[in-house]
């Protein structure tokens, strides 16, 4: 039997792979010194894995946008507006799920 890429995980996967490994296998054992750390680690973790199986929108040349924004350029753009909600929530999501949530 070969291993094609379909047999591998991907990215995500891995991370997801890692995270639940960590959970399971290491964090339970951590020392009281060691948990906030290991509670960052997991965090990160889930974090990454999120941001790899749902990107973000991003704005890739976001500096110019921004000085166009606050000298008043933008002031109607409905389409702007709601991209950059968009591009907001999405981020929201992949930082902090349960901030959403919770609102």
């Amino acid at each position: 039997m070969t291993d094609t890429p379909r047999d591998r995980p991907d990215a995500a996967g891995l991370i997801a792979i890692a995270r639940a490994a960590f959970a399971e296998e290491i964090q339970p054992f951590l020392k009281d010194e060691l948990r906030v750390s290991g509670m960052m680690i997991a965090s990160a973790l889930a974090i990454a894995e999120r941001d790899l199986r749902r990107p973000i929108l991003g704005l890739l040349d976001a500096w110019p946008l921004v000085h166009a924004i606050r000298a008043g350029r933008h002031d109607d753009d409905r389409a702007l507006h709601a991209r950059l909600s968009e591009d907001a929530r999405a981020r929201l999501e992949n930082a902090n799920p349960r901030y959403l949530k919770s609102g």
